[in-house]
């Protein structure tokens, strides 16, 4: 039998370093970034994020094999940046739907929330390190494939003329890229806030992202009454957003292409607010239990 003794060594304060607020929310975006990528998880939970990382990187990777021997955008059938958004839609569509889900819902599903809410986080930090971590990889998909063709297309000698016309096409991608991954940062939180089962999230977002291209589309031309109607449409509106920031315009598309700019601009961010406005009336009013 082996002999135990016990040592009373009474109460011994914390003197480790002790971090605030902002660390508690670094961390937490950062363990999310690992958590929507599939990181340090079975392969499974892996397919979906690599499937749309690819699908966004892919033709970039094309169309800068294709610049090597005919770098001429427009011989490529891009005109511009804004164009390529067009090739990106599904994977953004994919990953806002079935992988954004995953950063919240498994946090109250498993009653991870209320241990992070014993941290230093309150709810609206835990909210905002969710949302840029979502938003992170998002503007991995939308800024890194236009930032690379850019830069090899420069490097290829055919990129914007002059120095100031590669600045204002650098800023044109950031500001675009910048829009549509806080876009569908916004709504994807908006949605998961709804409920705890990421499956159900999924096809709400699903759902409700097809119903408002149908419905809205559907108003704006098929029911004559208007093209203003076409702003219901959510996966129109965004990528119409990134064609006005380049100064064109999509009018050989769909409707939203005849509305007005400043509406299209004023829509977009209204509703950015208001799904971040919903998703953070939701979470003031969780319970948390256990």
């Amino acid at each position: 039998m082996t002999e135990a003794r016990i040592h009373d060594r009474g109460y011994m304060a914390y003197d480790g370093p002790r971090h605030g607020p902002g660390r508690a929310m670094a961390n937490l975006s950062y363990h999310t970034v690992q958590r929507v990528l599939g990181l340090k998880r079975s392969n499974w939970q892996k397919v979906l994020p690599a499937i749309a990382l690819l699908i966004s990187f892919i033709p970039a990777i094309v169309f800068i094999g294709i610049a090597a021997f005919l770098p001429r955008g427009d011989e490529l059938g891009l005109e511009s940046s804004a164009d390529y958004y067009g090739f990106i839609t599904g994977a953004l569509f994919l990953f806002a739907a079935f992988v954004a889900p995953e950063a919240v819902c498994t946090d109250r599903r498993s009653g991870m929330l209320g241990l992070y809410l014993a941290s230093p986080l309150s709810r609206d930090t835990y909210l905002v390190a969710k949302a840029a971590a979502i938003a992170a990889v998002l503007a991995t998909m939308t800024l890194g494939p236009p930032i690379l063709m850019l830069i090899a297309y420069t490097l290829a000698d055919a990129g914007p003329d002059g120095v100031t016309g590669w600045l204002t096409e650098l800023g044109r991608i950031l500001a675009s890229g910048t829009a549509l991954a806080v876009f569908w940062t916004a709504l994807s939180l908006a949605v998961s806030s709804l409920t705890a089962r990421r499956s159900l999230a999924s096809v709400g977002i699903f759902v409700g992202l097809l119903a408002s291209s149908a419905v809205g589309d559907g108003l704006a031309e098929g029911a004559d009454i208007g093209d203003s109607y076409a702003l219901f449409n959510l996966i129109g509106l965004p990528f119409e957003a990134v064609f006005r920031i380049f100064g064109q315009t999509n009018s050989e598309g769909p409707p939203i292409g005849e509305v007005d700019t400043w509406l299209i601009f004023a829509t977009l961010i209204g509703l950015i607010a208001a799904f971040g406005a919903f998703a953070r009336w939701r979470y003031r009013r969780i319970e948390i239990t256990g």
